[in-house]
């Protein structure tokens, strides 16, 4: 999916819905494009989230255990 870009960064999106595993990252961590920000479960499977973009985590929308729609804003990154 491409990045919606604005004023406030690039939202990261869930492609799948499912349930948070893990996070990698906090709050004003330095990500570089392809780095793991997450993984989540969807249909039974493991898939790691990767940043899309160069930059800083400006905001972690989701934490351990929510469950997310698909399309719903994981993280910023700025």
């Amino acid at each position: 999916a491409p990045a919606a870009g604005n004023a406030d960064g690039v939202k990261a999106v869930a492609p799948l819905p499912g349930t948070i595993m893990q996070i990698f990252v906090n709050v004003g961590d330095q990500v570089k494009r392809g780095d793991k920000i997450l993984m989540y479960e969807a249909m039974k499977m493991e898939n790691n989230f990767l940043a899309e973009v160069d930059g800083v985590i400006k905001d972690i929308k989701v934490k351990v255990g929510d469950n997310v729609l698909q399309g719903a804003v994981l993280a910023i990154i700025g």
